[in-house]
């Protein structure tokens, strides 16, 4: 998985070959909450004109959700809401003001990284982002304590986490997702020819494909059942309770779903 670095650097904005970024600030807002404890949140916005060829998005969050929804043409929108607690509202908004929100960005790539100071005194702080993306951009998507939902992305999607659940709908290039703990839902709207490739530790794994999907399966599942249901399905090798390989429609696009503690379901998308 990428490595996180979790160092504080100053907001750094790199604008080359004419890309274009609008930007949004938002005032702090800090108020104590019941209980007495504090509370100081911000937010950060910012509005990208991808119009190159290939376009790429990568998102390093550390504790937050990350939500990705696409459309057509080439603006990308970001929004995160930055929440910080402590035990006054002094000490939430240090601790607010010691994360920051990385920005790079190299024609139609942009990279948003968030940072934070290592230190046993630091306290957490979540970083929950929701972005609007063109659809024919590539995704590069990591959180350490946080779940990943990306909705209508047509080309290649990686999503990692490692505290957190990752939901993919109406995809329809590669995929690759990987999490620790936590489930693992996709459903395509087509195969790319790199197929998909689905591993968790602790959860489940449900892939959902088109009925007309070609596609050649390779299962695993060392506590948990493994199931393929209304497609075309034949078996290939031995039969086991922990493994199952064989051709959906002939077989094709390859498709590895692994999980340790959890059951694999591979149906037809609704």
């Amino acid at each position: 998985m990428l490595q996180i670095e979790k160092t504080r650097a100053p907001l750094a904005v790199l604008l080359l070959f004419g890309a274009a970024a609008g930007v949004t600030a938002c005032d702090v807002v800090v108020g104590t909450m019941n209980g007495g404890r504090g509370r100081a949140e911000r937010q950060w916005a910012r509005t990208y004109t991808l119009s190159g060829a290939g376009p790429r998005l990568e998102v390093v969050n550390v504790n937050g959700a990350v939500s990705v929804e696409t459309g057509d043409g080439d603006v990308l929108d970001v929004k995160a809401l930055v929440v910080a607690h402590g035990p006054s509202d002094e000490a939430a908004r240090e601790a607010l003001d010691s994360v920051e929100i990385e920005d790079e960005v190299s024609g139609a790539e942009v990279r948003l990284r968030t940072a934070s100071p290592k230190g046993p005194r630091r306290r957490p702080v979540e970083v929950t982002y929701t972005i609007r993306a063109p659809r024919r951009a590539k995704l590069e998507i990591e959180t350490v304590n946080g779940s990943i939902t990306v909705n209508g992305a047509a080309a290649a999607l990686k999503a990692e986490s490692t505290n957190g659940s990752i939901d993919g709908t109406d995809l329809s290039g590669d995929v690759k997702a990987e999490t620790t703990n936590g489930s693992i839902k996709v459903r395509m709207a087509a195969l790319g020819d790199g197929g998909v490739a689905l591993e968790t530790t602790n959860g489940s794994v449900d892939l959902r494909l088109p009925g007309d999907a070609k596609a050649t399966l390779s299962a695993r599942s060392v506590n948990g059942g493994i199931s393929v249901a209304d497609l075309p399905f034949e078996r290939t090798g031995e039969a086991g309770r922990r493994k199952l390989d064989g051709a959906i429609n002939g077989g094709g696009a390859p498709l590895r779903l692994e999980t340790v503690n959890g059951r694999i379901r591979v149906g037809r998308a609704q």
